[in-house]
């Protein structure tokens, strides 16, 4: 049975999400490792010491939005299409989604997959979400390998890696070049399909 919030608890919830919606907004206008704790304070109409009684630290809001970054993109993930299709049809979706996660959630996204913020580590209890995600895609990748339909010299987790760097190159360089342009469109948010056809035709077996 699910805990009923007391009003009290509500209203420390409501102010926690204000908090971090703010500090989404912020780290998307002026840059993730710019974030000011006063600026977050000011906006919600509180002295900066009061901040501390939702987060001990900056560092622990950073921490609390990876964590919800990597629930957020496990979302998308499993709401993605062609999980179950077409080898083609399947890969396409999943280095689309990457890149329109990327795309809709800027900051979160730098603050997940590049490192924006000198000094910041996520927690351990986060970190364990991010590599669960990773695991997941571990385990989908491994499920194509045994589908007898892909064939390489390479350990599962290598094969993998390389995969993961084209996707998050070809992101890298879209949300560089042309971040107002949808996945598929603009000089490397083009590429999806040819970048996973250049892996179906190094590892597919004719």
């Amino acid at each position: 049975m699910k805990h009923k919030l007391s009003r009290r608890e509500r209203v420390r919830q409501e102010t926690t999400d204000k908090i971090l919606s703010i500090a989404r907004e912020e780290m998307r206008e002026n840059g993730v490792a710019a974030l000011s704790l006063g600026v977050i304070a000011r906006r919600l109409g509180m002295r900066t010491p009061s901040l501390y009684t939702y987060f001990d630290s900056k560092h622990a809001i950073y921490d609390e939005l990876f964590r919800r970054g990597f629930t957020e993109f496990g979302r998308y993930m499993d709401n993605r299409p062609h999980q179950n299709g077409p080898l083609r049809d399947n890969l396409i979706s999943a280095m689309g989604t990457y890149m329109r996660f990327a795309q809709e959630n800027p900051a979160l996204y730098q603050l997940m997959f590049q490192r924006p913020v000198p000094g910041f580590a996520p927690s351990e209890a986060s970190m364990a979400v991010s590599l669960a995600q990773l695991e997941a895609a571990r385990a989908q990748f491994a499920a194509v390998f045994s589908s007898d339909e892909l064939e390489t010299n390479l350990p599962v987790d290598e094969a993998l890696d390389i995969y993961i760097a084209l996707q998050h190159g070809l992101t890298e360089l879209h949300l560089a070049n042309n971040p107002e342009l949808p996945v598929g469109e603009g000089r490397f948010g083009k590429l999806v399909e040819q970048a996973v056809q250049l892996v179906l035709d190094a590892w597919q077996k004719s």
